[in-house]
């Protein structure tokens, strides 16, 4: 396979675009030898990957895992002691839902307030609408810049800190 054609296939795999076949091309050709010196920091992942899909469980894991399944620890007495921990959990978690809506305090009583007449804070004209939009944003800038100076002067603390632990 040429130089090109590779690095070609490196940037669709890396981008998620590659098919299947075209991944496959890609394992064989960084698990075999000869591969281009400018693509070899790529072999490593590829040499990974195929040791990783060849990986397979030790013979005996199933034996052992049906073996503590079936131990009197873990079969039975465990699970029966998690059956009833989690009925009565989900008892006292509903008794206490029910007390606590039972128990409410009675909220106090709202004086009734007086309607606002927001026609009057309407901008009459498009200039005192855009006057009102540009104080508005004048003060969201400067409320931002204070943000960021003081954060600058935090960094610098930090800096410091770093300094008297190094």
């Amino acid at each position: 396979m040429n130089y090109q054609h590779i690095t070609e296939l490196l940037h669709k795999y890396f981008e998620g675009e590659t098919s299947l076949p075209e991944e496959a091309q890609l394992r064989a050709y960084f698990n075999a030898p000869g591969v281009h010196p400018a693509l070899q920091q790529y072999q490593p992942l590829f040499q990974f990957l195929e040791q990783e899909r060849n990986q397979c469980l030790n013979h005996q894991f199933e034996t052992r895992l049906s073996q503590q399944l079936q131990s009197p620890i873990a079969g039975g007495r465990i699970r029966y002691l998690n059956r009833w921990v989690l009925r009565v959990a989900a008892v006292a978690l509903l008794a206490l839902g029910l007390w606590r809506l039972t128990s409410t305090l009675p909220m106090p009583r709202a004086e009734p307030v007086a309607a606002i007449d927001w026609s009057k804070y309407e901008p009459e004209t498009p200039e005192e609408a855009l006057e009102i939009t540009r104080k508005a944003l004048t003060k969201v800038s400067l409320t931002l810049n204070e943000g960021a100076s003081t954060a600058v002067k935090e960094m610098g603390k930090i800096k410091e800190m770093t300094k008297v632990l190094q």
